[in-house]
């Protein structure tokens, strides 16, 4: 009988100390990096001028979620692009491809994900998988205004990340053509260089995202709300992006772990535009690893991350990708 009791003891005082290990892990701080020039001054070399204002349609759970509508000159053109942004991002951030498409005759939609600049709560989501709902309530919004329109998604860094997310899919059928540019398929990918700039945009809280992946398993996912995942924005820039995630943000705003597997379900062709200059991404595994996987790859000469956003030769190539 003793050794029964003995195990029942055991077995409390191994579960308080893990009990134990695992609020220490949650309680652990999120540490912001240092900001990163590279990326912050390719953003001020994004034009401003012409930015619309906000509009908005209303989500399933309630919430009102911003979106910029760049029309072209001529009406209704047939055609939309949605466009998302990268990590830390907002809509503005897409305002010269936005500007490209209209002046070629391609009108475009750019997004503020939930999250993120003016929809919903700064860097957090209700739920893991949030922002696919969203997308699926905005485009039954936009397809009941547009009927008969056709669609395309231009997603960048992160903004691609889900824009692949988004290609193998439920919401996949509902597009014609994925454009990614310099998406991000997580840090395990060969994608993603190894390097100080890239290692020094995000930092992450792995002992919290760990604690937090293990009590998800138990059915606890109150953890999910804290933030795991900070950006090298600098302490001013708070008031105009998002400086950090939290868990269950990070987890909707992805690639989807089986990355190669996206690429070979996608329901829509899908082209991968890269910098070869990107100072957080490689252009040449791009090239290298994902056209066997049935996506397209272009490769820019002298172009950084940020310039996927504005350099002129990126927008012709953007417009050309959705021109096919």
């Amino acid at each position: 009988m003793s050794f029964f009791v003995d195990l029942v003891v055991l077995a409390l005082a191994l579960a308080g100390l893990a009990a134990v290990a695992l609020g220490v892990m949650l309680a652990r701080p999120l540490k912001p990096p240092p900001p990163l020039a590279s990326v912050l001054d390719g953003a001020l070399q994004i034009d401003p001028e012409g930015l619309p204002e906000l509009s908005r349609f209303q989500a399933r759970d309630g919430t009102w979620l911003a979106f910029r509508r760049y029309a072209i000159a001529s009406g209704a053109s047939g055609r939309i692009v949605l466009l998302g942004h990268g990590s830390a991002g907002a809509s503005a951030q897409m305002n010269a491809i936005a500007k490209g498409l209209a002046n070629a005759g391609i009108e475009a939609v750019a997004l503020d994900f939930r999250g993120h600049g003016a929809s919903g709560t700064r860097g957090d989501a209700a739920y893991a998988g949030q922002l696919d709902d969203d997308l699926a309530d905005l485009m039954a919004d936009l397809r009941s205004r547009n009927q008969g329109a056709k669609f395309a998604y231009v997603g960048h860094s992160s903004g691609g990340g889900y824009g692949l997310r988004v290609a193998a899919g439920p919401l996949g059928a509902m597009f014609e053509r994925f454009v990614l540019l310099a998406p991000y398929l997580g840090h395990r990918a060969p994608t993603v260089r190894i390097s100080e700039a890239a290692r020094d945009w995000a930092a992450a809280d792995v002992p919290r995202i760990v604690a937090i992946s293990i009590l998800k398993g138990f059915g606890i996912d109150w953890p999910q709300a804290l933030p795991v995942l900070a950006f090298a924005t600098g302490a001013g820039a708070k008031k105009f992006v998002t400086d950090q995630y939290t868990f269950r943000l990070m987890a909707s705003y992805a690639a989807p772990d089986d990355w190669k597997g996206a690429f070979q379900r996608a329901k829509a062709p899908v082209v991968v535009i890269a910098g070869a200059a990107d100072e957080l991404m490689d252009a040449e595994a791009f090239a290298r690893v994902l056209p066997p996987l049935g996506a397209r790859v272009s490769v820019l000469p002298g172009v950084d991350h940020m310039g996927l956003c504005w350099r002129p030769e990126a927008l012709e190539a953007i417009v050309a990708a959705l021109n096919g």
